[in-house]
């Protein structure tokens, strides 16, 4: 069942001719279309008159006598969260876990305001979702988690967390600490401003995009300034939404504050994923005395600029490429049926046919989770074959090309399958017919530029990021040049300021994890983040480029995480671990290697932990994905 909130999800007080106006902003398409969400709470629940209570107490407070200041953030940080139990639908996977996991579960909406700097001018939503510690009487506190983005939503993030901690098997060391972790530690998982159940930015206009091409592949002035066009016009959209500059990650760290205040914990401890690290640096810079533990996890630096980011992903995706992917699909590639020689497979994928080869680099090839780095080889295998059917058919309409795909061997059974459906998908994206749509922004990737425009902004005009993104399309042929469609240079200027990194210094220790091939955020950004927090200590995870790492499946790295939340244990400031060896490699380890891994299980349920830990990178790595 999905229940409306009430029509005042936020509002605005505005002066008009001396008089404060009050706006309420209900469900208008031209403004807020998403303020009809999923509450996150059970069919059953209602929402409390938790409203009419904080009018009334801010009513008599202001009756009061004395000379005092009010406090403009009372009626906030005085609320009472009315936790229940959560919509039993809230996975979208369709899972009954919530329900199961009884009334540790709890959801509830808090309620914050739209501007820290003036809480007078209104309030949205944030929703929360909370797993009770364990054992209550041992509980140390909550961790907050966020998966990254900026346009991640959290909300069951926690839950994950919880559901993986609880699984932990006390005759194993690492998994007792899991299960101790569960036993002592609230999981809070929340849908950030802007995002989700909470109060949601959603950017449209009645404009017509243009059908544009990936800027990685087609650098033609023709195709430039349709990305800029459409880049422009989402902009703009973005700009017409009076949530939008509300969305950025001050605010957002300061509901976690607030989260934490009306949680009764004196610190915060938090897991941040890619943009999480940014976040909680942020946090720590803000709030550097309230900073309990915190995993900052594939870092992004901290000390720099989302443009430095923009542009170091570029470069990291081409590594990984080059590095990792290539050379894999080559040593193995006759089970993948590829070329034995990388370069060759490298040339073939740039030889494919311009929109062939922006589904296979921009849509397909995962370069998140060296888990599933099978469907990469795969992929490439289905491009060319499909590319080679198409030859063979030029005639042939989409039925025609897909009846082909189900003759065609791709490699050899079970590998054939997964490849044919591969092509199906590639198949028929070529076929789908392309409209001009009109601008609609959902809201992951509206927050996404909110946060980054909002928060720093950029440097430079547009011909500057044509430059770049040419200068970066050739250094990296697979992966460059998407910076080009830079938002923020048709945004306002920044709204808020950047909190100095150097009082996150005075923050308890923090603790980084880093894959050495981390794609999305690369090592070099995570060690300028490093070395501008003489509090943390990183441990750099060796061959891997898994973008989100905890929980790794290694005790070399969970019981570091684990200990550490749980005593405080830091690791040396600098320090690695070996990655897993990759799947196909795995096949060829010795005997002895095997043996040395059948070890007992961390898990008491080691099918059901890996489920698990496949939907927590799941949600990192939709988080990751987002774009304008």
């Amino acid at each position: 069942m999905r229940v409306k909130l009430r029509t005042t999800r936020f509002r605005f007080l505005r002066p008009v001719d001396g008089m404060l106006e009050q706006y309420n902003f209900f469900r208008p398409a031209h403004l807020l279309q998403s303020l009809s969400m999923p509450i996150p709470l059970a069919p059953s629940s209602r929402l409390s008159h938790l409203a009419l209570l904080t009018l009334v107490a801010a009513l008599l407070a202001a009756c009061g006598g004395g000379n005092s200041t009010p406090d403009p953030m009372a009626s906030f940080r005085q609320q009472k969260l009315d936790w229940k139990p959560c919509d039993p639908t809230l996975l979208s996977d369709g899972e009954n876990s919530i329900t199961t996991a009884g009334n540790r579960v709890k959801c509830t909406l808090m309620r914050a305001p739209l501007d820290y700097a003036n809480p007078a001018l209104g309030e949205l939503q944030v929703a929360l979702l909370r797993v009770s510690a364990e054992q209550p009487d041992q509980r140390m506190g909550a961790i907050l988690v966020n998966p990254g983005g900026p346009g991640g939503d959290g909300l069951t993030f926690g839950f994950r967390f919880s559901e993986f901690l609880a699984l932990g098997n006390p005759a194993d060391a690492t998994g007792k600490l899991f299960k101790e972790m569960s036993n002592r530690y609230d999981m809070i998982g929340f849908s950030p401003r802007g995002l989700g159940a909470s109060s949601a930015l959603t950017c449209s206009s009645n404009e017509r995009l243009e059908i544009e091409n990936s800027l990685v592949f087609d650098r033609s002035p023709e195709n430039i300034k349709k990305v800029q066009h459409n880049t422009r016009l989402k902009a703009q959209a973005c700009a017409k939404n009076p949530l939008t500059k509300h969305i950025h990650t001050d605010a957002t760290a300061r509901d976690m504050d607030l989260v934490r205040g009306l949680l009764g914990d004196a610190k915060l401890n938090f897991i941040g994923m890619s943009y999480g690290t940014w976040l909680g640096a942020w946090y720590a810079s803000l709030f550097p005395e309230r900073v309990g533990r915190m995993l900052l996890d594939s870092n992004m630096d901290v000390s720099g600029s989302y443009d430095d980011a923009t542009l170091l992903s570029e470069m990291g995706r081409q590594r990984v490429i080059d590095a990792v992917i290539l050379p894999y699909s080559a040593r193995h590639g006759q089970r993948f049926n590829l070329d034995s020689n990388p370069a060759q497979i490298k040339s073939q994928i740039l030889a494919l046919p311009l929109s062939l080869k922006t589904l296979l680099a921009t849509e397909v090839i995962d370069f998140n989770n060296s888990n599933n780095i099978d469907q990469n080889p795969l992929a490439i295998t289905a491009a060319l074959g499909l590319n080679a059917l198409r030859k063979q058919l030029p005639q042939a309409d989409e039925s025609g090309i897909h009846a082909a795909i189900d003759t065609y061997t791709f490699t050899a059974s079970p590998d054939n399958t997964v490849a044919a459906n591969q092509a199906h998908f590639f198949a028929k994206e070529l076929f789908a017919v392309q409209f001009r749509n009109r601008v609609l922004v959902e809201p992951r990737s509206a927050v996404r530029s909110a946060v980054v425009c909002n928060d720093l902004g950029t440097i430079g005009d547009e011909q500057r990021w044509v430059d770049i993104g040419n200068d970066y399309s050739t250094r990296y042929p697979l992966a460059g040049g998407t910076a080009t469609a830079n938002p923020c240079l048709y945004w306002s200027a920044p709204v808020v300021t950047r909190p100095p990194l150097a009082a996150a210094t005075k923050a308890g220790p923090l603790l980084m994890l880093q894959s050495r091939y981390d794609a999305a955020t690369p090592v070099e950004g995570a060690q300028k983040t490093l070395d501008a927090l003489p509090n943390a200590s990183m441990i750099v995870i060796e061959d891997e480029y898994t973008h989100g790492l905890f929980p790794y499946n290694d005790s070399c790295v969970d019981a570091k995480v684990a200990d550490y939340f749980l005593n405080g244990t830091m690791p040396p400031r600098t320090s690695s671990c070996a990655g897993r060896p990759l799947p196909a490699d795995a096949l060829t380890q010795s005997t002895s290697q095997v043996k040395a891994a059948s070890v007992t299980s961390p898990y008491i349920d080691p099918t059901k932990a890996a489920e698990i830990m496949r939907r927590i990178h799941k949600t990192i790595e939709e988080a990751t994905r987002n774009r304008f």
